[in-house]
């Protein structure tokens, strides 16, 4: 149950605290000294009900850990990568902080290592980017993807309610990955492969756009 959560932005953190309050023992690993600052003080850098409430009681009885960089000393053998994916100024998607953060996994892996892919990413971006990172360390390890779904100001109630989505390279990886989060919710749907589990975050994040493109043109009707 030691897992290490790369990335403490909103998806990050809301999953770093809802693993530490059901058992897991957390390391987040945040490259932002602001977001670190803050942890310290037990308070997040957004607003999430009851979030830093349950930031402080974790971090009191040492369920949850941060950093900078995953010590060389870490023994756990699970990593979730929850990293953002910006767009640029010519609007094509940010790669670079995946790039960095598979690179720090690659230097830790171990044989059997389950390595999580939880950010959002176009289509075929966990096999060709991040595998092809992973692949060179040349040892075993096993690679999935499972989609962040959570709407803000619910997060931590939805990560205990809302089914997840996992694909893995294997069938195997997709079984175990599943048992992790069969911790958190009693649903969990397991997809042919990691390609099918990015297209369905790509569909719901769409379906969002949607809705709120829906919700403006009303907005600017009623104006």
């Amino acid at each position: 149950k030691k897992v290490c959560i790369l990335g403490l932005g909103y998806v990050g953190l809301t999953l770093a605290i809802a693993m530490s309050d059901i058992g897991f023992d957390v390391l987040g690993v945040e490259i932002n000294k602001e977001i670190l600052n803050g942890l310290e003080e037990n308070k997040a850098h957004f607003y999430e009900p009851g979030l830093n409430q349950k930031l402080e009681y974790s971090v009191k009885n040492k369920s949850f850990k941060f950093s900078d960089i995953i010590p060389k000393n870490w023994d756990g053998s699970v990593y979730i990568i929850t990293v953002g994916t910006p767009l640029s100024k010519d609007k094509t998607t940010r790669l670079d902080m995946i790039k960095n953060a598979t690179k720090q996994v690659a230097e830790r892996l171990k044989k059997n290592d389950l390595v999580i892919m939880r950010s959002t990413v176009k289509l075929g971006v966990t096999r060709n980017v991040v595998k092809e990172i992973l692949d060179a360390k040349e040892i075993e390890y096993e690679l999935a993807f499972c989609p962040e779904r959570t709407l803000e100001g619910k997060a931590l109630s939805e990560l205990r309610e809302l089914p997840q989505i996992v694909g893995g390279l294997s069938q195997k990886t997709t079984i175990r990955a599943s048992q992790i989060f069969y911790f958190l919710t009693p649903t969990v749907v397991r997809v042919s492969d990691v390609e099918t589990a990015e297209m369905i975050k790509l569909i719901d994040n769409a379906q969002r756009d949607v809705f709120f493109a829906y919700s403006n043109e009303v907005a600017q009707a009623c104006n």
